[in-house]
Parts: C-alpha cells; structure tokens; sequence
C-alpha cells in the first residue's frame, strides 16, 4: 500500500475552497469577548528607554488597556526564568517587556490591548516612546 503513494499525486481537496475564496482562517474566527494584543518594538539595539507616553493609545476607542514594561514590574510580575541552569553562569533578569533598556531591535517596550486586531496595531502605533 506504501509503495503506490510513492511519486503518485494526490489530489488534494481543500484547494476549491481557498482559491475561490471560500476558505476560514484561524486568523478570520471571531470569539465574542475576545481582546487583541499589538506589542511596540524598538528600532534600536542596546537603547536607554528615557520615556514611553501611553496617553495617546490609551484614548483611542475600544482600547482595553497599555502597558509597558515598568508597569509589568510594579505590577509585581518576576522575570522570565531560565529554562536551563549552568554553575556560576550570570543570569539577567529579562522580562517580556524591555524595562529600561531595549536589549536588541525588535525588543518590546510595550503592549496595547484592544477589543479589535486593528484598533491594536493603530494604538500601538500612536505610543510616544524616547530612546
């Protein structure tokens, strides 16, 4: 039974629904009640936070909350554990939001939370950050 699936197409029958347009996404189901998280990067490496201003996103319609990562902290959340443990090696506390230095570009230095995808990305996109 093997050996004739071996250099046999096999036609495949999902292809109708999607190329016609007709096929669901996971990214297109919709959970009443559910929020969306759009997170702001750094464009820099090695960067000294100076000042992240929420205002901005936090006025915008329909947004749930924004947080940055000296909320997180004060928030009384720990850092992130090692998921390994080597004798004598130095562990940084790292969280999931930069607290005051982007360690590398692309680091998160805060995260808005909306009730729509794209109200999130729009709100992260009015958060006023000075490195």
């Amino acid at each position: 039974m093997a050996e004739l699936l071996f250099g046999t197409s096999i036609k495949r029958r999902e292809d109708p629904r999607f190329i016609t347009g007709k096929g669901t996404y996971v990214d297109d189901v919709r959970i009443p009640g559910t929020t969306y998280a759009a997170f702001v990067r750094s464009p820099h490496a090695h960067a000294r936070i100076a000042r992240i201003n929420l205002e901005p996103a936090k006025n915008l319609k329909s947004v749930v909350a924004a947080y940055t990562g000296k909320d997180l902290v004060s928030g009384g959340m720990k850092p992130i554990p090692t998921g390994w443990l080597i004798p004598n090696m130095k562990i940084p506390a790292h969280y999931p939001l930069a607290v005051d230095r982007a360690r590398y570009m692309g680091d998160a230095v805060a995260v808005v939370i909306a009730e729509s995808p794209y109200v999130a990305r729009d709100a992260a996109e009015l958060v006023e950050v000075d490195y």
